[in-house]
């Protein structure tokens, strides 16, 4: 358990610090683990961003096949 003047050191640390302490604690093969998943977080984090840059452009040719006036079905 944390003592007093080390859990408020933490509190204190930015989250890039506490990461940085954390992960020279542990052994080589959880660090190279733990590099691995900051890599997979960071595939995700790019395929998030091209999906929604996709979305977006489709999005933006389907508008322009439209006139503001044009219906998508009639109101019989």
């Amino acid at each position: 358990m944390l003592g007093a003047v080390q859990a408020g050191s933490f509190l204190r640390m930015s989250t890039v610090e506490l990461i940085t302490r954390k992960t020279r604690a542990l052994p080589a093969e959880l660090q190279q683990e733990a590099l691995h998943y900051v890599d997979y977080l960071l595939a995700r984090q790019t395929e998030n961003t091209e999906a929604r840059e996709w979305s977006r452009f489709s999005a933006e040719q389907l508008a322009a096949q439209y006139a503001p006036a044009d219906t998508l079905y009639d109101e019989d």
